[in-house]
């Protein structure tokens, strides 16, 4: 029910923005309306994925088995974690230390959307921690509670909580992190970025700073640089808000390569250099996409 009145609601915004716009585009005009810049223009009229940061508050006050919310430690309303998540992913000394190393690496193998890092699974070591890594961390750790998937496939608990922990620090420029022991990551991410793959031989450079600006799919490709600031974001498309590493596996698929699961350490890193990109830019989630 609250996909369809997304649908209905987007379908809204863009008759009103078209409409403002004049029922006659010019050449101009029309390159807006299919460009990133004419998505983000319909956003700010009305941006269905805004509904998910209600969703997210709900469940950041919601008490887990042991009476603890993410409220009792944070603030009713997050207070104290305004500004956090300019500071994700990050390079920590233990990845993912949630107390149990047993279990498979692996769970919902070779699903599309669906197959992740088991999110019950210690991953300790040296490493990228992303956003959606600290939260669960703290389900299991202070809230005796069950991680949320990191796959949207099988369960809406991570959207809904990274959008409302990422809202409160909109506005406040990102400061990732890159130099010291990040730095070797971040160079992994780099080689991710720039290396081709799959059976169209693409890189993400290839679409997002070679080729920004140019059409494929009849869409006008955006370039890299103030991307990540506007993620999770609400893409017309789908119809939904999406994840970050939704959006990776989506790319790879399109490419023609071989999936990663969410989470993987590829992907980590990745997000580690892409966010980079847009450093200094505020946050401004959820975002607009077509």
């Amino acid at each position: 029910m609250k996909e369809q009145l997304s649908v209905a609601a987007a379908a809204l915004a863009l008759v009103f923005w078209a409409g403002s716009a004049g029922a006659q585009l010019t050449g101009e005009e029309q390159e807006r309306a299919v460009s990133e810049e004419g998505a983000e223009a319909i956003g700010e009229e009305f941006n269905p994925g805004e509904i998910d940061i209600d969703d997210g508050q709900a469940l950041f006050q919601e008490a887990g088995p042991n009476g603890k919310s993410c409220a009792s430690c944070h603030g009713k309303n997050g207070e104290d974690l305004v500004g956090a998540a300019t500071r994700y992913p990050q390079v920590v000394d233990d990845v993912y230390p949630v107390g149990s190393t047993s279990g498979p690496d692996l769970v919902h193998k070779g699903q599309k959307q669906g197959e992740e890092l088991n999110p019950s699974k210690s991953i300790m070591g040296e490493g990228v921690r992303t956003l959606a890594m600290r939260i669960n961390m703290c389900r299991i750790k202070n809230m005796d509670a069950e991680p949320y998937s990191f796959s949207q496939k099988h369960g809406t608990g991570m959207r809904y909580m990274t959008i409302y922990v990422k809202s409160l620090s909109n506005g406040m420029p990102l400061n990732l992190k890159v130099d010291g022991k990040a730095k070797e990551y971040w160079e992994a991410g780099k080689q991710f970025f720039w290396m081709k793959r799959g059976q169209l031989n693409f890189a993400c450079g290839t679409c997002h700073v070679q080729e920004a600006g140019m059409r494929i799919r009849g869409q006008i490709l955006h370039h890299i640089r103030g991307n990540y600031a506007k993620f999770p974001t609400f893409r017309m498309k789908q119809q939904q808000t999406r994840l970050i590493h939704t959006r990776y596996r989506g790319c790879n698929r399109r490419v023609r390569a071989h999936d990663l699961p969410f989470q993987a350490p590829q992907y980590r890193q990745l997000e580690l250099y892409h966010g980079s990109l847009s450093n200094g830019e505020n946050l401004r989630v959820p975002g607009h996409s077509l």
